[in-house]
């Protein structure tokens, strides 16, 4: 009989289910999504192809798991932007380099599921859910900036939200690497989108000396 109050552990269902995703999240580091058979997951798990139906009745249901998996991630980072005021640049800087870090070592199942999202409603009401909590975030910075003075007018906040979305996901999932320039050229874009032309340093111009 269990200690009152003691928290039990991980039963072996939950270790199971826990090593599928693991095998699926090994697996897809090195190869393409559609070339990943429920026989290699269930190996990887090392249970009976059998078995693997007791947890999961698809492979696309262990992705619709592994992508519910990262969405906390995917959105932990971004709170001090999200929630700050005017064009921090730092802030948006470690938002975007956080996001970049996802992208590198999740891009190819982030990429399948975008992918695969318009023909697969689980997959589509996850980026749903996503691109909502982002965009609905985004836009109330949006209204408090125009409201303070510190950024024009434009757009219907919403609007301005989610083309800033569209950018970085279309950005994310390109062909290119996701390099530290990629993330300084979105920087600049976005801090552009939101706050129109700013001056770089190097272009604001010298004061004047007296002496």
């Amino acid at each position: 009989m269990s200690q009152p109050g003691r928290r039990r552990g991980p039963s072996k269902g939950d270790r199971r289910e826990q090593a599928i995703l693991a095998t699926a999240r090994e697996l897809l580091a090195r190869k393409p999504l559609a070339e990943i058979t429920i026989d290699e997951l269930a190996a990887g798990a090392e249970i009976s192809r059998s078995s693997f139906y007791f947890y999961f009745d698809s492979k696309l249901a262990v992705v619709v798991a592994l992508l519910h998996g990262l969405t906390g991630e995917l959105m932990a980072g971004s709170g001090p932007w999200l929630d700050g005021t005017g064009p921090d640049e730092d802030a948006l800087r470690r938002s975007l380099t956080g996001l970049a870090e996802l992208w590198r070592s999740h891009g190819r199942l982030l990429a399948g599921a975008l992918a695969a999202a318009p023909g697969c409603p689980p997959i589509a009401a996850w980026r749903a859910g996503l691109r909502d909590a982002h965009v609905s975030r985004l836009a109330a910075r949006i209204e408090r900036d125009r409201a303070a003075g510190l950024a024009p007018g434009g757009p219907e906040p919403a609007v301005l939200a989610g083309m800033i979305d569209d950018l970085r996901t279309a950005t994310f999932a390109g062909p290119g690497e996701i390099s530290d320039r990629l993330v300084g050229d979105l920087v600049t874009v976005e801090l552009r989108m939101l706050y129109g032309d700013r001056p770089e340093p190097g272009d604001l111009p010298k004061q004047r000396s007296d002496g």
